[in-house]
Order: structure tokens, then sequence, then C-alpha cells
């Protein structure tokens, strides 16, 4: 798996983009925590969107607390939906940034790729990009 991504934009940056599906430059915010925990919550930005996960600004202090692989819970809310969406999904990266803050990249896998997941609306979330 390739792991480099594109992050938030900056003058001096040049970005690749090495996704399955398109990405779309839709944001929100995002509540997160390590699934299996009531606590602690964290919130974040979502930058953008895919089919099949989001990259997510957060306060760099969840960089120490996620690696590749580790489950996560996310509510997510793009600013044109008024419903949230509850997402299942697993860290795939994360870099830190200059300002304090850090990007957690999140695969959403649907429900027939890992059949023990709990019930999510990842397909739902998979189902903005066939409108």
């Amino acid at each position: 798996m390739n792991t480099e991504h594109a992050t938030r934009p900056s003058d001096d940056e040049h970005h690749r983009d090495r996704r399955d599906f398109l990405r779309l430059d839709k944001t929100g915010t995002g509540l997160l925590r390590l699934t299996g925990e009531s606590h602690p919550v964290g919130s974040g930005s979502i930058i953008d969107i895919s089919a099949n996960g989001l990259n997510l600004c957060c306060d760099a202090d969840w960089a120490d607390r996620v690696r590749p692989g580790t489950p996560v819970e996310v509510v997510a809310r793009l600013e044109e939906n008024a419903e949230p969406f509850y997402l299942l999904g697993e860290v795939i990266w994360h870099r830190p940034l200059e300002n304090g803050e850090c990007q957690i990249g999140i695969e959403l896998p649907l429900p027939g790729e890992k059949p023990d997941l709990p019930r999510n609306d990842n397909r739902d979330w998979r189902a903005l990009f066939l409108a």
C-alpha cells in the first residue's frame, strides 16, 4: 500500500494523490475516537473526501495516538448535508503539520469487505459519489 497522499495545500508544496477513487474537495467537521474507547474524543476539519475515505486535520496529539491500521470511529458532517455520517474505518497514514496539527488519512471499508464491522454509514458515504 502506498502512503503518499494529498495534504492540506500550501504555497511551496507539490501535491501527489494516489487514491483509487476521485477525491472531492468537500469540507466539514469530524469527531474522532479510537474504536472501543469512549474518551477522548477529538475533533477536526475534513480536508477532502473520497468514496472510500477521508482526510482529517486534527490536533497534533492525535498523531501520537494512531498508527496505520488503528481502527477509528468518525462522525462526519459535510457542510452541505444536515445529517451526520457514522463511519468506521482505519488509519492508513498520518503526518504532523508545522502549525500544531496533524493530518490523518482514514480508509472506510464497505461492510462486505469487513463483515465483522458493526452497523455504520460507510455504504451511504460511498453513495455520495454515485449521484
